[in-house]
């Protein structure tokens, strides 16, 4: 059977055809899929302490084991279920500041667009992986979670889609429909949510990926200088330990190599997606 005799909507349709999009999506999947039914299939406990120390991968431990004795694969298995956690919830927190400022400041414009556009200006002036180390560096130790590092994370990491929001709202508010709604008595604010925003759709969607590959990019920055999750384990804890036990100097690959390889590969599949998003919905990139 083809695509072609399947029911599906025309904007599938074409991602399907896609093949950067079907490598991409593909390997996420996998990575997801490793992650969540590894740990069914793989039971062993990541701090289970009762393993030999440094051990190199063999039949019993596929990946080796750590400087304590601890599975690297279990690592490896929730380290990326949590890497990913923490991701999306940095995209679930920054996506709606960015949207909604850039959103308002676009269709409202006057001395609100310069007010928000200052605001948006100030916190992007500070390299946001910077603001992101200082906000951590002060937290006591016990409040580093994961959800205060994604927090950390997502209010540092929302400019630039305001911004392009923004811009977007712009260009669109001079289309008829906009002139109608106005007509009708609709608000700024109905027209941008539900009038302009459901235009840029695709945009946004790939700013949720480009915040879930940001997210797990700094999750693992700020673990690998000691202000990531306190408690827990993740890529960038692993990675983290790893250095402070001079893995690499002394030549223990197994217990480095697995958690920067899959960071790469999330991180990879993740701009392939949008890569691809962008292929097939700019009209400037799409094939002939």
């Amino acid at each position: 059977m083809k695509l072609e005799d399947l029911s599906i909507p025309p904007i599938v349709y074409d991602l399907l055809r896609n093949r950067r999009f079907l490598i991409g999506i593909s390997l996420f999947i996998f990575i997801v899929c490793f992650s969540l039914v590894g740990g069914l299939i793989y039971t062993r406990n990541p701090f289970d302490m009762s393993g030999p120390p440094e051990q190199p991968p063999s039949a019993e431990y596929p990946l080796g084991t750590d400087r304590m004795g601890r599975d690297i694969l279990a690592q490896l298995i929730w380290g990326t279920r949590y890497s990913l956690y923490v991701g999306v919830l940095v995209a679930l927190i920054a996506m709606p500041i960015g949207v909604v400022i850039g959103a308002i400041a676009g269709v409202k414009g006057g001395i609100i667009d310069e007010l928000l556009m200052g605001l948006t200006n100030i916190v992007l002036s500070i390299p946001s992986i910077l603001l992101a180390i200082l906000i951590a560096a002060t937290l006591p130790t016990g409040m580093r979670t994961y959800e205060i590092v994604a927090l950390v994370i997502g209010v540092t990491s929302w400019p630039w889609l305001a911004r392009a929001i923004r811009a977007q709202m712009m260009s669109l508010r001079e289309r008829e429909f906009v002139y109608l709604s106005r007509m009708a008595g609709y608000s700024d604010v109905r027209i941008a949510f539900a009038d302009l925003l459901p235009n840029i759709a695709t945009y946004v969607f790939m700013a949720f990926v480009l915040f879930v590959n940001g997210g797990i990019l700094g999750e693992a920055g700020l673990s690998l200088i000691g202000v990531g999750p306190s408690r827990g384990i993740t890529l960038g804890v692993i990675l983290y330990w790893a250095a402070t036990m001079e893995a690499v100097r002394r030549g223990l690959w197994w217990w480095f190599a697995p958690a920067g390889a899959m960071i790469v590969l999330a991180t990879s599949s993740l701009m392939i997606v949008t890569t691809a998003v962008d292929e097939v919905f700019n009209p400037r990139l799409r094939k002939q």
